[in-house]
């Protein structure tokens, strides 16, 4: 029996990935049962899984993302610092060089948590599991849409066809990004170290190498690149590519890294955002999320944030529309703004190069030195170093750069640059 808190008996979610875990976090309290269904089997320590086919690659999880978790789950954060997670804080373990010089090393207030994407999916899960009234049924392909759920979230990844047979319309930019990682255990001088690393060239330069630090204190490290460049995927190769980097910081490192894993490559040829909340005809109470909705060129780290922020709109919605019927047209909105900013940040950067196939949307030559601008005023600004680190993170809305103190040295930096 339904209690009269609750809007149903019983929800069933699609995919165990953190959209799915966090989908299910987010329903828990308004159904009697929550069940998740996922093709996998499942694994009990931190192994990679077949459904996800990046999973060897550098999972950041943004600040907003974390902050979603937390409140989906409250002691996901400890947990996931119990697990080996490593806080790296911002910006004194952070080194970015971004177009021509690095970024500044400030204390911004904040820390961010890493470690490898099975690792996180593992302590995810495990939060899940102590709601009480979640189960998660591995090796269960779902085919169908459940006839006997009062609710079906979607969170099987990109393309799915339970969401199939409507038209949606879709914004889509064409990358042809490759990327390549490896796990290294640090050679004696790099033990204990938890500096991020970032390089990130000036368009058009399409190379890009990351350091990430994981648990057992180790290094998930990934090289980028797009269109016709390839990373190579043996280790020599791979030091090579790191080598041609216009800083030395990643191939210091790789130097004498002891390779635990091989590279794995991995390629997206596209991005795309499905705007569901502008389609007509969708299966009534099915609702999609994460990449269901929008994935993104993967090297900004974005979709598992971007998949917790969903399911926070479908908590905040479920808490204040009982009627189920009217749960995907106030939640849809929501994800798509959630949706909106990542995108809208990304494709920014994406966009900048010649290839990239898309839309540019009117004055973009404008947009793009304005963003240069707020750049270069990071660097001699902390308000501003602040803010930008705090829209990236999806903590606050882009709007925010539009207006206040901090906008208005954007516009200054703008000014000089002009004369």
């Amino acid at each position: 029996m339904t209690g009269p808190d609750r809007a149903g008996a019983r929800a069933v979610v699609v995919g165990a990935g953190i959209g799915g875990l966090a989908a299910a976090a987010a329903l828990a309290p308004f159904f009697d049962a929550v069940e998740i269904f996922d093709k996998d089997e499942l694994p009990g320590s931190p192994r990679p899984r077949k459904g996800v086919p990046q999973d060897l690659q550098v999972h950041i999880l943004l600040k907003g993302g974390e902050r979603a978790l937390e409140s989906l789950l409250p002691g996901t954060r400890a947990a996931l610092l119990q697990a080996g997670a490593i806080e790296v804080q911002q910006t004194r373990d952070v080194s970015i060089w971004e177009r021509d010089s690095w970024q500044a090393t400030r204390d911004l207030g904040y820390s961010q948590l890493m470690m490898s994407r099975p690792a996180l999916e593992l302590v995810v899960r495990q939060q899940v599991l102590r709601l009480g009234n979640v189960a998660i049924r591995d090796r269960c392909p779902v085919d169908a849409v459940p006839s006997d759920a009062d609710l079906t979230v979607v969170a099987s990844g990109r393309g799915d066809k339970l969401l199939g047979g409507v038209e949606v319309p879709e914004t889509v930019l064409g990358l042809e990004v490759n990327y390549s990682s490896a796990r290294f255990a640090k050679p004696a001088h790099f033990r204990g170290e938890g500096r991020f690393i970032a390089c990130i060239p000036k368009p058009p330069d399409d190379r890009y190498g990351l350091v990430c630090p994981v648990e057992n204190d180790e290094w998930l490290i990934t090289l980028c690149s797009r269109f016709d460049n390839r990373v190579a995927d043996d280790p020599e190769g791979f030091r090579a590519y790191a080598a041609a980097l216009p800083v030395p910081d990643i191939a210091e490192r790789l130097r004498d890294a002891v390779p635990l894993t091989p590279v794995q490559r991995y390629r997206i040829a596209e991005a795309r955002w499905r705007h569901y909340e502008r389609a007509a005809g969708l299966p009534p109470r099915v609702l999609p999320i994460g990449d269901c909705i929008s994935n993104f060129n993967p090297t900004f780290g974005q979709g598992m944030s971007v998949a917790a922020g969903h399911a926070l709109a479908l908590r905040d919605v479920l808490a204040g529309t009982p009627d189920l019927d009217a749960i995907a047209g106030a939640y849809l909105p929501r994800a798509a703004e959630v949706s909106r900013q990542a995108w809208s940040l990304a494709a920014m950067a994406d966009l900048e190069y010649p290839r990239t196939v898309g839309e540019r949307p009117a004055r973009f030559d404008q947009m793009v030195q304005g963003s240069e601008a707020m750049r270069r005023a990071a660097v001699l600004h902390p308000e501003v170093h602040l803010l930008r680190f705090e829209i990236g993170n999806l903590l606050k809305p882009d709007s925010a750069a539009r207006s206040g103190p901090a906008a208005r040295l954007v516009v200054r930096e703008m000014a000089r640059a002009g004369r």
